[in-house]
């Protein structure tokens, strides 16, 4: 398919444009390659979209409970992609790619998101709309408790920061024991986690999360772990170990 603009093309432009400069005409010449870019693009988009439909319809098989969120499969489509990214473009591609994922998801039912982070909201929600895209209904709530009840009913997905004023991590261990931590934001150590009714199959690949009492003193594991925060005899961290979720040693979740 061409790129660049035609002998005809250009016959057209000189008769409309008769005092155009060589630098004039370049410029029309890289505004019709990205024109003909921008029709592809959009093509592929929209068979993209429509196919997505069709995955979400394969996704109702009855598999349990859980909302339509593969973060495993997430994570080796944008591992797949920023491996082929110019180093110079990934930031850009990774942006641009979350926002792709988030409108096919979109296409298969809305993803409602709860937002609770009553510290840094800005932050919490510059790092949801990234992993989400625009195409989530994102709305802040003021109770991490009821967040994490909405999400254990399957009606989206909480992100919840953490070191804010409410240990509510410890019920994943308790009462929202069908919740699975599937997502970090705010970098290397996370200051706000993502909950959900996730299939423990779809967890992605990388840290998993413990909530345990006592840490290393109390379970005897001796596994590596970095605490992110404590309540009570209660910690909450990660460990690189492979652990299973709702194993001995407490994982209740992975980010990738």
């Amino acid at each position: 398919m061409p790129h660049a603009l035609t002998t005809s093309a250009l016959q057209h432009i000189r008769p409309a444009l008769p005092d155009v400069s060589a630098e004039q005409m370049a410029l029309a010449a890289l505004r019709h390659e990205i024109d003909l870019l921008d029709d592809q693009l959009l093509d592929l988009f929209q068979k993209r979209l429509s196919i997505a439909a069709r995955v979400g319809k394969a996704k109702d098989a009855p598999l349990g409970p859980h909302v339509k969120l593969r973060p495993d499969r997430e994570q080796a489509v944008l591992d797949r992609v920023l491996s082929q990214a110019d180093p110079d473009h990934r930031e850009a591609v990774e942006s641009l790619w979350r926002q792709i994922v988030g409108w096919g998801l979109a296409r298969q039912g809305r993803m409602a998101v709860q937002v609770w982070s009553p510290v840094e909201p800005t932050r919490a929600f510059d790092g949801a709309r990234l992993r989400f895209g625009a195409a989530a209904d994102m709305r802040a709530v003021r109770d991490p408790q009821a967040a994490l009840a909405w999400a254990a009913e399957g009606q989206g997905v909480a992100v919840l920061a953490i070191n804010a004023g409410d240990p509510w991590w410890i019920g994943l261990r308790r009462e929202w024991s069908m919740l699975s931590v599937f997502d970090g934001f705010g970098g290397d150590i996370p200051t706000a986690l993502a909950v959900g009714r996730i299939d423990p199959a779809a967890l992605p690949t990388g840290r998993r999360v413990i909530v345990d009492v006592g840490g290393d003193a109390g379970d005897g594991g001796g596994i590596p772990r970095r605490g992110l925060d404590t309540h009570h005899g209660w910690t909450l961290s990660l460990t690189e170990a492979a652990l299973s979720v709702g194993c001995d040693e407490g994982c209740v979740g992975a980010i990738g």
